[in-house]
């Protein structure tokens, strides 16, 4: 399925929840930290955070490479406010991946953290990557893939035809994505996350206040029926088990070389 984001209903989304997201941001830090511990060991000049958010990373990567100087990038200016408000002491920029606003070569590492699915085409945010980066510099990233909150959208599936859920490419075509760009793979595995919330409202509440929830074109904009909510809620309780309701990420953990 084809599917394309409205980018500036992201932006606003993600700007929206600026100032509660790094409270409910639960899966985005744990997958953070897990992939900073991926990113190579190697001496770096300047080191790019794109789709930057709150800042939440800036700080680790900085203490990762002590002697580089770090830059956040966002497609959302109030996600930028924010972080340049809590992290004044790193350079911030308003780019979108797709477009990246940078020049040639200037760039050791890219870092994006659950950034890239916001994007129509990956092939083109990895030849915009591709063309900032220093040779021998790295981008490291994680986005998501197929299966991604399939308990939510079999619920939703079951009382109405409408796409609730966003859709995102599988493991195996994000894997062909990187084969076709002009990177070296240096390792590449999509791995599952799952959270766990008490009810169907902490679950969904969660997806909202970290503005990810449904932002795509083709969304149904109408308001939805009590009774096609109530069985929803239904339908979402039969995948509850001991630990909770699940909110279920397939992980895209990406380390690219530019040769």
């Amino acid at each position: 399925m084809t599917q394309h984001f409205a980018k500036q209903e992201v932006a606003k989304s993600f700007g929206d929840a600026a100032s509660e997201y790094d409270a409910y941001a639960r899966i985005q830090h744990l997958l953070a930290d897990e992939l900073l511990a991926k990113c190579p060991d190697i001496s770096a000049s300047k080191i790019l955070d794109l789709g930057c958010g709150t800042g939440y990373c800036l700080p680790m990567l900085s203490a990762k490479y002590k002697e580089a100087t770090l830059m956040g990038a966002d497609l959302s200016q109030g996600m930028l406010d924010h972080a340049a408000k809590h992290f004044p002491q790193f350079e911030y920029a308003q780019a979108d991946a797709e477009a990246l606003p940078f020049a040639t070569e200037q760039f050791d590492l890219v870092f994006s953290n659950l950034a890239v699915q916001w994007c129509d085409d990956i092939a083109n945010v990895l030849s915009q990557v591709y063309g900032v980066l220093k040779p021998g510099g790295y981008f490291v990233f994680t986005n998501l893939a197929d299966g991604t909150l399939k308990e939510l959208k079999a619920a939703w599936s079951s009382v109405d035809q409408f796409q609730h859920v966003n859709e995102f490419p599988t493991g195996e075509v994000l894997l062909q994505k990187n084969q076709g760009s002009e990177f070296q793979i240096e390792s590449y595995a999509v791995q599952e996350r799952i959270q766990y919330y008490p009810d169907l409202r902490a679950l969904t509440d969660s997806l909202k206040r970290i503005g990810a929830h449904n932002i795509t074109q083709g969304r149904s904009k109408g308001l939805t029926s009590r009774k096609v909510i109530r069985g929803f809620s239904e339908a979402m309780e039969s995948y509850r088990v001991d630990q909770g309701l699940p909110a279920r990420y397939q992980v895209a953990f990406s380390v690219l070389r530019k040769v």
